[in-house]
């Protein structure tokens, strides 16, 4: 049995990002992160020799892994509270557009191009609303910052090191399998990785599974 403060199961952005905001806040929990696919220098899609995709068994390393689907896409970070889901009903815009501006600050800081794109071009931009207003359609002005697939890799590749170089637990190839539960209280999580279980006690669980 492996005994934790905080245990987060899943190193996409929601699991790295809230071990980010942990460590930069000082805090002096021991923090473990379960992923079930690899780190980010480690993962390998076959579709590039093959030009086909191979269905790769257990998982898909394009989805899975370290940054989840992040550091395969072309990075292309959305940064207005208007795109991306049901976020701003659930907890209004303001705390939205402040978290996507915080993690803006942390992709800068790790390397993110500070060029935006998506502004500017009002007269273009006006004449595309007019036309979307007549199809009975919404012009959402979202800016974006464009990563870049390279340089979405080398990020990520960055934030796995600073959290292992701030004591942050990784353990690659371990999917959890269950939630621990004593009542209506979660005390940590069943985890394998093929050929072992482990049982993971912590006083503070977070699931950040992805979308």
């Amino acid at each position: 049995m492996i005994k934790t403060d905080i245990v987060i199961v899943g190193s996409g952005p929601a699991g790295i990002f809230t071990a980010l905001e942990l460590v930069r806040n000082g805090s002096d929990k021991n923090i473990i992160i379960v992923e079930k696919g690899m780190p980010v220098e480690k993962r390998r899609c076959p579709k590039a020799k093959t030009k086909k995709c191979m269905n790769c068994k257990p998982y898909c390393h394009i989805t899975t892994g370290f940054s989840g689907a992040g550091a395969f896409s072309d990075g292309k970070l959305s940064l207005s509270s208007e795109v991306g889901g049901d976020l701003p009903t659930l907890v209004g815009d303001d705390e939205v557009s402040e978290t996507i501006n915080y993690a803006d600050k942390i992709y800068l800081e790790f390397g993110a191009d500070t060029k935006i794109e998506g502004i500017g071009n009002e007269l273009e931009v006006k004449e595309i609303r007019k036309r979307a207003i007549k199809a009975g359609l919404k012009l959402v002005d979202c800016p974006i910052r464009h990563l870049g697939t390279e340089k979405a890799q080398k990020l990520y590749y960055d934030i796995e090191k600073y959290l292992e170089e701030k004591g942050v637990g990784l353990m690659f190839g371990y999917e959890c399998t269950n939630i621990i539960l004593d009542g209506d209280t979660c005390r940590g999580v069943y985890i394998e990785n093929g050929t072992s279980q482990e049982e993971i006690r912590a006083e503070r669980t977070i699931i950040a599974t992805g979308r």
